[in-house]
């Protein structure tokens, strides 16, 4: 078992009497937003009283970006990587991969009636589905890719069970008898709670689960995943370890409610922690005399998108807005292989001359550029029902009108009741066009957005003071 450093944060000797061991996958180093949650809690753990050590994943390297990330992490931190090794059959399954791209690429001989020919390009293949609604999930051995995405699936959980083991063992070196009083595992992936339940029953410790997006309630799956076999890896390794868990805690109301659902007996120890809003410095909103539309990040299911360009089509042509008036600015993956095609949607409704598209860039340029929105837009994710997209907790602090495309009964619809941003359903046009057009008409006539986040529930604090007083009594009642 091999385990680095990565960070100690001065002061873990006044935390050296009560802490916290914490087993996350993604952590900072990890830049990524699954890092966010706990990289944050830290600082209230600190502020406890406690000392936390972290087991993450060992980075290839730490950028520029991820040391940032563990210099902002609070006194008392200790954080410590484990490397993830690749399986053998991976390595021959990319060795594999090379070759028959390189006999694709390769030019084959051709008669020479047909070489006469005027090439013609080739049909562009039907573009396959990000992700599949778990209704859809099912056997099919006449489909090579059913075979194939089982495969993919039982690699992934062989990973990162190993990984968990090697986690688990980490933990076993790091931890001090008397000293850490509970670990506490955050997923996705959510095979780390695995490693927390070895690691907690080998201490004899509490052990705490936190589940930052659902396991098995997933509502649909990435397509590679998308498996009768995850069915069943998700279902049993779930169920383990709810039952070993003293504290099951869930990010919405939803899915805290779908859980005590699903483990009656375990309802009495799932608790709701959502994410929250920090205090982190924000660029201040600049506004212009252009109505600007902005959304930041992934888009999972496309016809999303290609809702909100109809909608604002409708209030182009009613309002008779120039681009000068009006526009819409999309920050990610749009344009590429592998992402949205939003060029040819909005060439398609009409609005090329409205569109920018900008590549994904670091956090602080795109906090920047979603400065100058008058209206921000968030998007669901694919488990849309029980979780929050973490964009809202950025939206919501800066000064502009939210256009939040959640479905009614959602966690998001939730968060949101009572607050001025307008939530629609995701397939509504007329709805969303109806939003666009009374925002544009009162920015037209002056008007100017200004913050949501001003009710405590949006806080990272309060959040935090939820968790740790459950914690806290857990721990109480093990002593």
């Amino acid at each position: 078992m091999s385990l680095h450093l990565l960070a100690e944060r001065p002061g873990t000797e006044r935390q050296n009497e009560r802490r916290l061991l914490l087993v996350s996958y993604v952590f900072p180093p990890d830049p990524t937003v699954g890092a966010r949650r706990w990289s944050k809690l830290a600082h209230y753990v600190v502020a406890r009283g406690w000392g936390l050590d972290v087991i993450t994943r060992m980075p290839v390297e730490v950028s520029p970006a991820g040391q940032r990330a563990l210099d902002a992490l609070p006194e008392g931190v200790r954080v410590y990587g484990v490397p993830a090794t690749a399986l053998p059959l991976a390595r021959a399954e990319r060795a594999a991969l090379r070759v028959y791209r390189r006999l694709r690429r390769a030019p084959s001989p051709l008669p020479a009636a047909v070489a006469d020919r005027t090439p013609q390009p080739a049909p562009a293949p039907p573009r396959r589905a990000e992700t599949i609604d778990r209704a859809d999930v099912r056997w099919s051995f006449r489909s090579p890719r059913s075979l194939l995405r089982a495969f993919w699936v039982w690699r992934e959980v062989t990973y990162l069970e190993r990984w968990s083991r090697r986690a688990a063992a980490a933990g076993r070196a790091v931890a001090r008898p008397g000293v850490h009083r509970a670990v506490v595992t955050s997923g996705p992936p959510h095979w780390t709670h695995a490693a927390g339940m070895r690691l907690a029953a080998s201490l004899g410790v509490p052990f705490v689960m936190d589940m930052r997006d659902p396991w098995s309630l997933f509502e649909r799956l990435m397509e590679q995943l998308a498996s009768p076999l995850t069915h069943y890896y998700t279902r049993t390794r779930e169920r383990r370890a709810i039952e070993s868990a003293a504290l099951v805690v869930a990010n919405t109301e939803q899915a805290r409610r779908a859980l005590s659902a699903k483990y009656p007996r375990a309802a009495s120890r799932i608790i709701v922690v959502t994410n929250g809003i920090d205090d982190d410095p924000l660029p201040p909103s600049c506004h212009g005399s252009r109505f600007l539309i902005a959304y930041a990040g992934t888009v999972y299911v496309h016809s999303d998108m290609r809702t909100l360009f109809r909608a604002a089509r409708r209030v182009v042509t009613d309002l008779s807005l120039t681009p000068e008036q009006f526009g819409i600015e999309l920050i990610g993956d749009f344009d590429t292989p592998s992402g949205l095609p939003a060029s040819a949607i909005a060439r398609e409704e009409n609005l090329s001359a409205y569109l920018t598209v900008l590549p994904f860039r670091p956090h602080a340029e795109a906090m920047e550029r979603l400065a100058h929105a008058a209206l921000l837009v968030t998007l669901p994710g694919f488990n849309a029902f029980t979780t929050i997209p973490a964009k809202v907790f950025e939206c919501i602090r800066f000064d502009a009108w939210l256009l939040a495309l959640a479905d009614r009964g959602s966690a998001a619809d939730t968060l949101l009741e009572g607050t001025p941003a307008d939530v629609v359903p995701t397939s509504d046009v007329d709805a969303i066009a109806a939003v666009l057009r009374r925002r544009v008409s009162a920015f037209l006539s002056g008007e100017r957005p200004t913050r949501i986040a001003a009710d405590e529930r949006f806080s990272r604090a309060t959040q935090a003071r939820i968790l740790l007083d459950a914690v806290e009594r857990v721990i109480a009642g093990t002593a």
